[in-house]
């Protein structure tokens, strides 16, 4: 790609910022006994000896020491670099005559020249990176020639959660220059695409790096099967047991791809922090991480980045406290060094080691993430102040990139996409004063396990506790009462029951002294739904009860775990009757989805249900206001492994966009409604596209197709 911001660098400019940075330098070695104890000078000249001396040993040095000791770089996340520079300071100032010093001291004293430099350099308006590490880097590679059989190859960049919405905010305001020029120039087309259910990057990537996310039902879930394990799709452990389910070995990435910060790694053999392949540690080292240590400075500036990120997230925390913004959560220093460790050590090493890809030109193709948007709009807000400037150095990375690729011998085409978006909004707990799992707790029984117990209950809730195989079989017969009503006459169960007389007893669910009571009172489910009054109970006994409640976003997930299996819908009104009318009609509850063991799927809303099975419609839709593909995206999940025995999901407000997350984020996304479920992809303007982009299987099929496109050239 041609890029002349690149052409047109002042290199009179950077020799003479490079001239002011040696001065200040040596200013700062001068006044370093000020600053340390552990360290003194002796003659003031000494300090331009030790600079002149540590330039010259870096030079020759560095590379030798790079290349012996990458590998402890590695393991210890940078920190080894910072070590060496400091011990490097040490070697050159501890033979000159009168100088004292301690290894402390020169590890201040390098700390506070890498700030320096910096600092000048974004004061210069230069930018470091794109002026001197991305030469170096060209250097290392510009023997190397070109195999006549590589085509042009792809590099696919990922900004975490961006919604299309927020992105052409981003763009309007200036923030993001060079996506804007790309879109101008028409050399790139941007399009919405719509995500599956659930709307995280678990399931997203999973299908646009595997094109298959089956069964990821959430953030997180539950396998009732496995003793209640709780899942987490990122988690270190799991990510790898998620991918060889949903690997065939036609990933993205399998023909000499790169994996850079993901989750999950699209069958690539070349990755670095990809979630599940990360434990693999005798594959931790890749030649790639020499791009992060090119020079003695390289490392040492994402340091200082690192503290400036933590020091402009702790200003932004007093700046919210002081205005008063609202929504707003709890932040703290563990959460700024978090931040910038996703914002900017993260972003920092995608960028160095995809460079040194583009460069080195054996790589494919490749998909990173930079993840600090996502995590900054979860903690602040989705158009809050502090993801605008997330978003300019999320641009200026992409710049560094086409940099890099215009001086490659291999050319590269980008794509730039999101996973999904975010929503915004005061959490379910901040708006009514209680999390989602104790507001549910309200319509159980002190203790779950006297379900069990009581001998004295009517003789359903004593005996059952099916096998799966049995609900799958007893599900087989059931084609004689489809679209049949819990609350309507049963006989036609009678022949269920002389079938499958080994099976549940179907015919005892429908005579229980619950459902008794309740079909004398209501004519229908919509009938009950909007007419029982449910009764709240205390919580005390909380912990006894044997219920699991997640929260992905805005999308919760309710597991009754004395059964091994999902709860159908009239299992779970005749065993906890207040529980679905209690959570229908609170207003932080748009929907929830259920199972019913004669029509399937069921959506539940306060006013209306929506089969799904028959896309029949009783009282108000329940799904108006959350997208045309909403009932098949709930269809199709309703079908998942391991889905919950209620799935819940909040209100989503059109005019104001605002959602509630079931876990404490401002900014959320997990469910339905709004923007997150409408992401972006920004692809070269010659590939043929779809008119609708639905799912993260459909992004796979598009950069597939553009892959192959590029082979063909």
């Amino acid at each position: 790609m041609e890029n002349t911001n690149y052409s047109n660098v002042n290199k009179a400019k950077i020799i003479l910022t490079s001239i002011i940075t040696g001065i200040i330098n040596i200013l700062i070695v001068i006044a370093m006994p000020m600053l340390s104890a552990d360290f003194v000078l002796g003659p003031w000249t000494n300090a331009i000896i030790i600079i002149v001396l540590l330039t010259v040993a870096n030079t020759i040095l560095w590379p030798i020491f790079t290349k012996i000791l990458m590998r402890f770089f590695i393991i210890t996340f940078g920190i080894g670099a910072l070590l060496l520079n400091g011990l490097m300071f040490y070697g050159v100032a501890y033979y000159l005559p009168e100088v004292k010093i301690g290894i402390g001291g020169a590890l201040i004293a390098t700390l506070f020249i890498n700030i320096a430099t910096t600092l000048i350099f974004n004061i210069a308006n230069i930018d470091f990176y794109n002026s001197y590490i991305i030469k170096k880097l060209s250097k290392k590679v510009k023997n190397k020639k070109r195999a006549a059989n590589k085509h042009p190859g792809l590099i696919m960049l990922e900004i975490d959660g961006l919604a299309k919405e927020i992105l052409d905010e981003a763009i309007k305001k200036g923030y993001m220059p060079t996506l804007k020029r790309w879109i101008e120039n028409k050399t790139h087309t941007l399009k919405e695409w719509e995500t599956d259910l659930s709307s995280q990057t678990g399931a997203s990537q999973a299908g646009i790096l595997h094109g298959n996310n089956k069964d990821i039902i959430a953030y997180r879930w539950v396998e009732k099967e496995n003793n209640n394990k709780i899942i987490v799709s990122s988690n270190f452990s799991h990510a790898p047991l998620i991918e060889q389910k949903i690997s065939d070995g036609n990933g993205l990435l399998s023909d000499k791809g790169a994996s850079r910060a993901n989750m999950f790694s699209g069958d690539s053999d070349d990755f670095i922090f990809t979630s599940s392949k990360i434990i693999e540690l005798n594959k931790l080292y890749n030649k790639t991480w020499y791009s992060v240590f090119t020079t003695s400075n390289s490392f040492q500036r994402i340091f200082v980045l690192f503290l400036w990120d933590i020091l402009k997230e702790l200003k932004s925390q007093i700046v919210h406290k002081i205005k008063n913004i609202q929504p707003r959560m709890k932040r703290g220093i563990v959460y700024a060094t978090l931040r910038a460790g996703g914002n900017v050590f993260l972003r920092e090493v995608v960028t160095e080691t995809l460079a040194g890809d583009i460069l080195n030109g054996e790589i494919n193709s490749a998909y990173a993430t930079y993840v600090g948007y996502d995590e900054v709009a979860h903690h602040s807000g989705i158009r809050d102040n502090d993801v605008w400037s997330v978003l300019k150095e999320i641009d200026l990375e992409i710049n560094r990139l086409e940099n890099a690729e215009s001086i490659s011998k291999r050319p590269y085409e980008f794509v730039i996409l999101s996973d999904h978006g975010q929503g915004n909004g005061a959490t379910f707990k901040q708006r009514y004063g209680i999390t989602l799992g104790n507001f549910v707790r309200r319509f159980l029984p002190e203790d779950m396990k006297s379900l069990r117990t009581d001998e004295e209950s009517d003789h359903f809730r004593n005996s059952y506790i099916p096998k799966n195989e049995s609900i799958e079989n007893i599900r087989e017969k059931m084609d004689n009462i489809k679209n049949h009503d819990i609350f309507e006459e049963y006989e036609s169960l009678q022949n269920i029951k002389e079938k499958s007389i080994d099976f549940l007893k179907i015919d005892e669910l429908y005579k229980s002294e619950q459902i008794q009571t309740l079909r004398k009172k209501y004519s229908d489910s919509l009938d009950y739904i909007r007419g029982y009054e449910a009764s709240q109970h205390t919580t005390k006994k909380a912990s006894d009860s044997e219920l699991i409640v997640l929260g992905s976003g805005n999308l919760g997930l309710i597991y009754l775990t004395q059964w091994k299996h999902r709860l159908t819908y009239e299992e779970i009104i005749s065993l906890f009757p207040d529980l679905i009318p209690g959570l229908v009609k609170h207003p932080g509850i748009g929907f929830i989805l259920v199972n019913s063991l004669a029509n399937g799927g069921m959506v539940i809303g306060k006013n209306g249900i929506y089969y799904l099975e028959s896309d029949e419609i009783i009282g108000e839709n329940p799904l108006a206001d959350f997208g045309k593909n909403a009932s098949k995206h709930l269809k199709r999940h309703n079908t998942f492994k391991n889905m919950p025995d209620i799935l819940v999901n909040s209100f989503y407000d059109p005019e104001s966009g605002d959602i509630c997350a079931f876990e404490e984020l401002i900014g959320s996304h997990g469910g339905l409604g709004g923007t997150q479920t409408k992401p972006f992809i920004l692809y070269p303007s010659d590939w043929d596209c779809p008119d609708e982009l639905v799912g993260a299987k459909s992004i796979y099929d598009l950069l597939k197709n553009g892959m192959k496109k590029l082979k063909e050239e």
